[in-house]
């Protein structure tokens, strides 16, 4: 299975991240801290991935890529 990562320096760390709210197992997770959740930026909680892709697909920034 294909597992996914998120590059912190090219998330735009948006509340309103696309490929967390496409993801089908909320893989997709902020990471802690911030006054709003994303601030910080995502990173993809490998034990919930299903690697089908998704969330790299509607990444407006291509932050989602394959590991």
């Amino acid at each position: 299975m294909r597992m996914y990562t998120v590059d912190a320096s090219v998330c735009d760390r948006s509340p309103a991240c696309p490929a967390r709210r496409v993801c089908p197992k909320g893989a997709i997770v902020p990471r802690p801290g911030g006054p709003y959740p994303g601030y910080n930026g995502y990173e993809v909680d490998e034990s919930r991935c299903a690697g089908c892709g998704i969330c790299a697909r509607v990444c407006p920034t291509g932050a989602v890529t394959p590991a």
